[in-house]
C-alpha cells in the first residue's frame, strides 16, 4: 500500500483543515509514493521513536506531536533535528503527524470515553468535551478511577468536589479552557497546569486534575484500532514513554 493511500485515510478522519493556525500537521518527511507494509504509531516524533521504527523495519511513522512544530534552523546531523531527518531519509521512512487535526476530532472523545460516561458534548472551544459519569463518585473514588484509567504513576490535583457527576476534559495543555466549565462541571482534567489554575479551581469550587500531557498516549492504541479497519498493512504501537520521571 502506498503512503499516499494511508495519508488519504488519515485525512478522511482528521482533515488538515481542522488543525489550529499555528500547527504543522500532515506529511513531515518522505515520499508519498513509498510502498508501506508496516506502520508504527507513536505519540512523539523524536530520536527514540525514529530509532524504534527503524529497528522494527517500518516504512511509515505516524505520530501525534509533529516533528516540524519547532522551526528548523539548519540540518546538522549532529543536532537532534538533523539526526532525525537523516535517519528518516536514509531508512526511507515516511513521517506523518496529526496533531490538532486529531485533537479536534477524537483525542478528547477517546479520553472521555475511557472514563465511562454518557451524553458527551463539545465545549465552547470545540476541542474540549464535557459528559456525565455513568456512575457518580466521591472525589476520592474519582481520583482513584482517573489514576487507574490513564495509568498514572503520579498526578496532582487542586480544588474540591464532594461528588463528581459532570466531567470536562482536554488532553495536552488545556488548562486555559477550564473557565468555560465553571458551574457546569464538577471536575476538569487536563495537563501542564500552573499554580494560577489550581487557585482558580479552588476559587470556583471545582476539582482540577492534572493528568499530564502524556495521557494523550491513548491515541496510539485508538488510532491503531481505527486504521486496522481500513488499511491493509501491519501496524505496531510505539513505546512512547513519558519524558518526565517521577519519584
Amino acid at each position: 500500500m502506498k503512503a499516499k493511500e494511508i495519508i488519504a485515510v488519515m485525512e478522511k478522519h482528521f482533515p488538515l483543515s481542522l488543525q489550529e493556525e499555528w500547527d504543522k500537521c500532515g506529511l513531515q518527511i518522505g515520499q508519498i509514493e513509498t510502498e508501506v507494509s508496516k506502520i508504527m504509531i507513536a505519540l512523539n516524533a523524536d530520536l527514540q521513536t525514529i530509532d524504534e521504527a527503524i529497528r522494527n523495519q517500518c516504512q511509515m511513522l505516524i505520530t501525534h506531536h509533529p516533528f516540524l512544530l519547532d522551526p528548523i534552523v539548519n540540518i546538522d546531523q549532529d543536532d537532534f533535528m538533523g539526526a532525525f531527518i537523516f535517519k528518516a531519509i536514509e531508512h526511507h521512512i515516511v513521517v506523518y503527524s496529526s496533531h490538532t487535526a486529531l485533537d479536534n476530532v477524537a483525542m478528547n472523545e477517546w479520553l472521555m470515553e475511557a472514563l465511562g460516561v454518557h451524553d458527551i458534548e463539545r465545549g465552547e472551544d470545540g476541542i474540549t468535551r464535557i459528559a456525565t459519569l455513568n456512575h457518580p463518585m466521591t472525589m476520592d473514588d474519582f481520583l482513584d478511577h482517573v489514576q487507574t484509567t490513564y495509568h498514572l504513576k503520579h498526578f496532582q490535583y487542586a480544588g474540591h468536589a464532594d461528588m463528581v457527576r459532570k466531567v470536562a476534559i482536554c488532553g495536552g495543555s488545556g488548562a486555559d479552557f477550564m473557565s468555560q466549565f465553571y458551574g457546569k462541571a464538577d471536575a476538569y482534567l487536563t495537563g501542564d497546569t500552573k499554580y494560577r489554575h489550581a487557585k482558580n479551581a479552588v476559587d470556583h469550587h471545582m476539582l482540577l486534575i492534572d493528568i499530564h500531557h502524556h495521557a494523550e498516549n491513548i491515541m496510539v492504541r485508538k488510532l491503531k484500532e481505527l486504521l486496522e479497519k481500513e488499511v491493509n498493512v501491519e501496524i505496531i504501537e510505539g513505546s512512547s514513554p513519558d519524558y518526565y520521571h517521577y519519584r
